[in-house]
Order: structure tokens, then C-alpha cells, then sequence
């Protein structure tokens, strides 16, 4: 399928080269009369048709995709009227001086030969923006598909693994109950952080988008849950720190957790110094996640395939959800590990 979809491909770009290569000829036999010493028109088709391919090329496969995911539609405007007519400038140019050269008897005024070329860009452009915003619309449903295709391959798999979640509330509200009621105070926070880290999972994730402040309270409950593994005497040394606006953007939900979660699933020496840093940001619009970990070799030859599967899986959300809008950098070195998430929520 996909290889027809190319060959398809293709083959519009040659049925548009071709009728741009009849016309290109159709215009330049008409102009006037070949002298001896040059015997064909192939100077004048290639430096035609260059032309045609810088205009088509550039606004079709950079120009749109740039400035239709940004939403500048007055600056690819601009670009596009400032490039149409600088081509076209440009091109009449060199027709003016190599007229005299090709024809024998034709010597159009510069300013006619500028309109002609003009009207037959603006012919190319329309090419151009028609062939560019089909096959931006075409990436961006194509898109849209995988992400529903995949939300709903994780529904599917999520139905056959789950266990009926309000029964599992109910017996985790006893258990809270039950704890509280024995003053063991430890075991029903213990519970409620559970409860809540499954609460969100569970229909949070549902939704396209969250209100990033309820990720950053995701993320807090499962520190803390982290925090209560570790004992008191353990030389484990957690830095985390969060700032800037989260209650006014959002975020598509459980999307930070695996870089967090892969950071504990590591970097935890229970007796060796260990320093996990996490650092959250959210200004103009700008989210900025930050972690950093020692890797523990053993602990990570043992789960290094399941976390693998786990980031795999959230680069491809990140390259769906927002294609060009985001900046991952992931450092591996002997002893730390470290990434540097930056997430575009505009």
C-alpha cells in the first residue's frame, strides 16, 4: 500500500513536469526565430524549467509544512509573494540579456518579459499550494489515524489486563479504612497515593489533553510513593523541583511519568551514594522536563528491555502528538544517565 501510494506520488510529479515542460516550450518557440549558431531552445527550457523547480519545490515541500504547523499564515503569505516575485525578478533578468544571444530578431522590453514570466509563476505557485496543502492534509490525517489506532490498540490491551477498577477502589478504600482505623498511619497514606496513581490512569488518560498541573500532581503522588521505598538510613538523596505556570496549559496525559519512572527503575543503589534529579518547567508556553540518574549496571541489564519498550512507546506519542514541536535528547554515559525533554504546548 504504501509503495503504491509512492509510485502515485511520482507519478503526479511527472504528469505536473510534463505539462510544465509543454508549456515551458509552447512559450519560448513563439518568441521568435532561432539564430544559426544556437540551433535549439535547451538553454532557455533549462533555465525555464530551473526556475519552475526551485518555486514548486520550495513552497510545496519546506514553505507549507513550516508555516501551516506554526499557524503563520501571514508569514508564509509574505514568503510566498516575496519569493514569486524575486524569481520571477531574477529570471527576466537573465531572459533580457540572453534573448539577444538566442533569437535572431526578438527583443522584448525587460518589464513585458517580467509579467510573462510572473503570470506563468504564479501559475506554478498554484501547483505548488495545491500539491503542498493535499499532501500536508493527507500527512496530518495519516497521523490523526495512528494515534487513534494506537489509543485504541492501549484500550483493547488495557481491557484484556484490567481488573474491574471500582472493585479495586472499593477494596483499596477498605484497606485505607482498615489502616486508618488502626492508626497505621503510614499504610493509609501509602493507599491513598496508590489509589490516586491508579485513579488517574485509569480515566485521566482517557482524555487527548490534561490540564499539565494534574500531571505534575501524578508525577508528585508517585515520588512520594518512591520516597516511602527508601529507608531512612538508605544513601539515596532524591532533588526535585518544579516551577513556572502548569494550571493554564496542557499536556497529553501520562507523558512525563515513563522518563520519572525510568529514572527510579535505574538509578536506585540501595548501597552506594545515589542522586535522582528532576527538574519541571512550564514558561510561555515551554515545557521543560529535565532528569538525571546513576545507573545501577545490574538493575539495568535486568529491565533495560522493558524500559526500552517504554520510551520507544513515548517517542512515538511525542512524534504523533506533536510532530516538530518537541526536542528530546537522551545521554547515556558510563555511570549517568540523563535526558532533556522540551515540549512545545502552544
Amino acid at each position: 500500500m504504501i509503495l503504491k501510494k509512492r509510485y502515485f506520488e511520482y507519478f503526479i510529479h511527472g504528469l505536473i513536469w510534463i505539462t510544465g515542460l509543454i508549456i515551458v516550450l509552447y512559450n519560448v518557440k513563439t518568441i521568435g526565430l532561432l539564430k544559426e549558431s544556437m540551433g535549439s531552445y535547451t538553454l532557455a527550457v533549462v533555465i525555464g524549467t530551473l526556475f519552475n523547480l526551485i518555486l514548486f519545490y520550495l513552497v510545496s515541500l519546506y514553505l507549507i509544512p513550516r508555516f501551516n504547523l506554526s499557524g503563520s499564515r501571514g508569514k508564509l503569505i509574505s514568503f510566498l509573494i516575496i519569493l514569486t516575485g524575486g524569481l520571477s525578478a531574477i529570471e527576466s533578468l537573465i531572459d533580457y540579456y540572453l534573448m539577444p544571444v538566442i533569437y535572431s530578431s526578438e527583443e522584448e522590453p525587460y518589464i513585458s518579459q517580467l509579467i510573462v514570466i510572473l503570470v506563468f509563476h504564479i501559475f506554478i505557485l498554484a501547483l505548488a499550494l495545491a500539491y503542498g496543502f493535499t499532501r500536508e492534509w493527507i500527512r496530518k490525517d495519516k497521523n490523526q489515524q495512528e494515534l487513534k489506532s494506537e489509543k485504541l490498540s492501549a484500550e483493547l490491551n488495557y481491557l484484556k489486563a484490567q481488573v474491574n477498577p471500582h472493585s479495586l477502589f472499593n477494596m483499596l478504600n477498605m484497606a485505607f479504612a482498615s489502616a486508618t482505623k488502626n492508626g497505621d498511619e503510614y499504610t493509609a497514606d501509602l493507599i491513598e497515593m496508590i489509589s490516586s496513581q491508579l485513579r488517574y490512569m485509569l480515566y485521566e488518560s482517557n482524555f487527548e489533553k490534561v490540564s499539565v498541573q494534574k500531571e505534575i500532581d501524578h508525577i508528585n503522588s508517585f515520588i512520594e510513593i518512591q520516597k516511602l521505598r527508601i529507608a531512612n538510613d538508605m544513601p539515596v538523596k532524591i532533588n526535585y523541583r518544579t516551577e513556572g505556570d502548569f494550571s493554564t496549559n496542557s499536556v497529553a496525559p501520562l507523558l512525563l511519568i515513563p522518563f520519572i519512572e525510568n529514572a527510579f527503575k535505574h538509578g536506585l543503589h540501595y548501597n552506594a551514594n545515589t542522586n535522582i534529579d528532576i527538574q519541571i518547567s512550564c514558561q510561555n508556553q515551554q515545557l521543560e522536563l529535565k532528569v538525571s540518574n546513576p545507573i545501577n549496571q545490574k538493575r539495568a541489564s535486568v529491565n533495560s528491555q522493558s524500559s526500552g519498550i517504554g520510551l520507544e512507546n513515548v517517542k512515538k506519542r511525542l512524534e504523533l502528538i506533536y510532530p516538530k514541536k518537541y526536542a528530546l535528547q537522551v545521554n547515556e554515559e558510563p555511570d549517568i544517565y540523563s535526558i532533556y525533554l522540551n515540549l512545545n504546548l502552544n
